[in-house]
């Protein structure tokens, strides 16, 4: 079938399109772009509309794999907010069971493409190192490294480390295990050991993966990492070790509010100083207590009985996470991750807030500039042939209205679909038409560039 949209106006940041064009796409690949009125099988009308390539979220946590499929909760939120391709396995954390993974999507497939990082916990279950405040012995390492090697070759796109929730790496776990990313130069990203005050020793910390291997890194969500009032610090110091030869990219979600499991290391004692706030910072954002602010004694009720349900914490600076997300070298990620379907509105709500917000309401950003952070530049970051629009590339594309886009997620109700978000089409297929899921099957498992 041949899918036409005509009248709408092309956007396409990785080619420097940005025009009243027509596009066309047969058999799951873009095959024509004019100003002259396209025909095929099925036509969509896109005037006064945006079109753009599908917005590409390299920094997500997966669905769970059930015996019989997925429980497909985020995947469907990642296409209803317009993201055609996303990248799990980040922080450290994911599915223990990296392959069977990796088969499932194969074979049960998803409403968006995917691929994976391989999370650094998966390498320590694989040896049995179950204590997140352990530190592996160097058998131990070499055995995570030849495990990580077998992994990549598997097709895993590179490695993630989540030092903030395994305070037991060292050094020589960074190290050691990032060298199975040496044979293809693939990826080493990661959740920093701290933040606040503490943020520019670990981001030193994690450049030393850089500087003994030079390999590529990524740092995640700096707007969250950094926004206590060391953001330009932050953000001059990677600009400074990439001026001198480090290879660095960053990412960041739209929000001044985190999230995470009221059992992690981030609550560990120490963390109301660390965030120079008390307990009545924290809101309940699922289970039973959904709604409720702590105080100590519930804090420590839920910790001990329910310590995977997720609290969310204000402190962030606003203005530094606007400074994070318009540097050039940060993407635009959700960070997005759900429990039981519940957990912060990013999951479905990061890519119409960003553009809301830094585009029409604040003008921080041109909309070119803005869509290529969602589109060619995480592309680049991950080397996965996504992100454009270029004849023969895949046929993964949204169609948007700036004037009406809007996230409607909240800690309420994180799955509310936004709106302005027209269509979502995933390689040539119509997945997405007015929020409504047509196709939850037509993603596919991709792997880096060669």
């Amino acid at each position: 079938m041949k899918l036409v949209i005509n009248n709408g106006y092309l956007v396409d940041p990785a080619n420097r399109i940005s025009s009243k064009l027509n596009i066309a796409v047969e058999d799951g690949k873009v095959v024509q772009i004019s100003k002259d009125k396209l025909s095929g099988d099925k036509e969509i009308d896109a005037s006064g509309l945006i079109v753009s390539p599908g917005f590409v979220d390299i920094h997500m946590h997966e669905d769970r794999l059930l015996e019989d499929g997925f429980d497909i909760c985020i995947f469907s939120a990642m296409a209803k907010m317009g993201v055609t391709t996303c990248i799990g396995g980040n922080c450290g954390l994911g599915p223990k069971d990296i392959k069977s993974y990796v088969d499932a999507v194969k074979k049960y497939k998803l409403p968006v493409n995917f691929g994976m990082l391989i999370p650094n916990i998966a390498l320590r279950k694989h040896i049995g190192l179950i204590d997140k405040y352990a530190s592996p012995s160097l058998e131990e390492i070499q055995a995570m490294e030849e495990y990580a090697e077998e992994l990549l070759d598997y097709g895993l796109m590179g490695i993630s480390f989540g030092m903030r929730y395994m305070p037991g790496i060292t050094e020589d776990e960074l190290v050691g295990v990032s060298k199975a990313c040496l044979k293809d130069d693939k990826i080493v990203a990661a959740h920093i050991r701290e933040d606040g005050d503490k943020v520019i020793e670990s981001i030193r910390e994690f450049f030393q993966i850089g500087e003994v291997l030079d390999l590529k890194l990524q740092l995640s969500h700096i707007g969250s990492m950094a926004a206590y009032g060391q953001m330009e610090e932050a953000l001059a110091l990677v600009d400074s070790e990439n001026a001198n030869g480090l290879r660095v990219t960053m990412d960041s979600y739209p929000y001044n509010i985190g999230a995470s499991e009221i059992g992690s290391s981030t609550f560990d004692k120490g963390f109301l100083e660390r965030y120079k706030f008390d307990y009545s910072n924290l809101k309940v954002i699922q289970g039973k207590y959904k709604g409720q602010r702590l105080d100590k004694i519930l804090f420590e009720k839920i910790r001990d009985e329910e310590p995977k349900t997720f609290v969310a914490f204000e402190a962030q600076n606003q203005e530094e996470v606007d400074r994070a997300i318009t540097h050039p070298n940060v993407a635009v990620v959700s960070d997005g991750i759900l429990n039981n379907h519940q957990g912060h509105p990013r999951a479905g709500s990061t890519f119409p807030r960003f553009l809301r917000m830094y585009v029409r309401e604040k003008k921080l950003l041109p909309l070119e500039e803005a869509i290529n952070k969602m589109t060619n530049l995480p592309a680049e970051f991950m080397n996965i042939d996504k992100g454009h629009l270029s004849l023969g590339s895949d046929g993964d594309i949204v169609i948007f209205d700036l004037e009406t886009i809007r996230e409607n997620g909240s800690f309420e109700e994180p799955l509310l679909p936004p709106d302005g978000i027209k269509y979502v089409i995933v390689n040539g297929e119509i997945v997405v038409e007015d929020n409504e899921l047509k196709n939850v099957k037509n993603g596919e498992f991709i792997e880096n560039m060669d």
